[in-house]
């Protein structure tokens, strides 16, 4: 991993969030932070570091058909390991897959196509997952409030959803129909085309199409277990919801007696703003899920930015952490001995 480019990206991430604690006042947040209740944060970080454990268990079940794939320890440092170069990196949401990838396979006997269908179809699982939760969340939010925020929230839900839904249409009748099969294939030929015309460069025989065969091969193999699917969708809602409970319990800690049914849908839009490209999505989470709170609860600008710093620290930082002393220890020892 490039740990220069890693340090560097966190540490505009933390510039980043200090900006805006100093843009909504300061003396506030930091004030409100200081009286959160203890205990509401110590049930916070537990089920934070939940999602962890959930998220695992969604490439592990979806890992199942693959023939040599990583297990137990060695499965458990990859993909931590994995995690953190994911939340470590700049642009970590669409680095981080190809990563994960590389350290299963190199802590297992499948290759690295395989675990690239596996952990590609794990986060398409995760971001439809999120879908679900909010929706869900939505609905029992607006079933016992009078809020006004209740129409905003329903049009970002349903602009959210129909773009979600159409791209998950697309995809499976890409996928289905072969259109992407074939894509990607002729594209691999006409890539090993141009590097076969350079000098000092051996290809080898059409390597570059035989992964992309891999690839598919392994998603068709995922696809025709239908039980294995169900298991892991299940489990991707279930880390949803586990993800709205550090939210629900930093609420709870400044005092802010909300439904938990606000969190289920606040929770998953608030991923939605980790399209910036600073590792975690820093700054632009928190200041959607700033901008939802306010909008929902009412509560002043400085109070919904502590509750924004609280449930990063839960989740974000904490993985973080967590997942760094996994990914040093491995590096040191090897996958196969954890």
């Amino acid at each position: 991993m490039r740990w220069r480019r890693a340090v560097g990206g966190l540490a505009v991430a933390v510039v980043v969030v200090t900006l805006l604690v100093y843009g909504l006042g300061w003396d506030d947040v930091v004030s409100t932070v200081r009286t959160a209740h203890p205990g509401a944060l110590a049930a916070a970080l537990v089920s934070g570091l939940g999602i962890l454990a959930l998220r695992a268990l969604v490439v592990e079940r979806l890992l199942g058909p693959v023939a040599g794939g990583a297990r137990g320890g060695a499965f458990a440092a990859a993909y931590l390991s994995g995690y953190f170069a994911r939340s470590a990196l700049p642009w970590g949401r669409s680095t981080g897959t190809p990563i994960t990838a590389y350290l299963l396979a190199d802590a297992s006997d499948s290759e690295f196509e395989d675990n690239l269908a596996v952990v590609a179809a794990a986060e398409g699982f995760n971001a439809l997952s999120s879908i679900v939760v909010a929706v869900i969340g939505f609905v029992a939010f607006a079933a016992t409030s009078e809020s006004e925020a209740v129409t905003s929230i329903a049009t970002a839900i349903v602009v959210v959803g129909v773009a979600g839904a159409v791209a998950t249409v697309a995809v499976v009748a890409g996928f289905n129909r072969g259109i992407a099969r074939s894509t990607l294939l002729a594209a691999s030929v006409r890539v090993e085309a141009g590097l076969e015309r350079l000098p000092y460069v051996n290809p080898g025989e059409s390597v570059l199409a035989k992964r992309v065969h891999g690839f598919f091969d392994t998603l068709r193999v995922i696809q025709a277990s239908r039980r294995t699917i169900a298991v892991a969708f299940s489990v991707a809602v279930v880390s949803w919801m586990f993800n709205s409970l550090p939210l629900y319990f930093c609420l709870l800690a400044i005092g802010v007696d909300a439904p938990l049914a606000l969190a289920l849908v606040c929770a998953p839009l608030a991923s939605f703003g980790g399209v910036v490209p600073l590792p975690g999505g820093s700054g632009g989470i928190e200041v959607v899920l700033t901008s939802l709170l306010v909008a929902t609860l009412g509560v002043s600008a400085g109070d919904a930015g502590a509750v924004a710093v609280l449930y990063r620290l839960t989740t974000y930082w904490a993985h973080l952490a967590v997942t760094g002393v996994v990914a040093v220890i491995a590096s040191v020892t090897g996958f196969q001995r954890l």
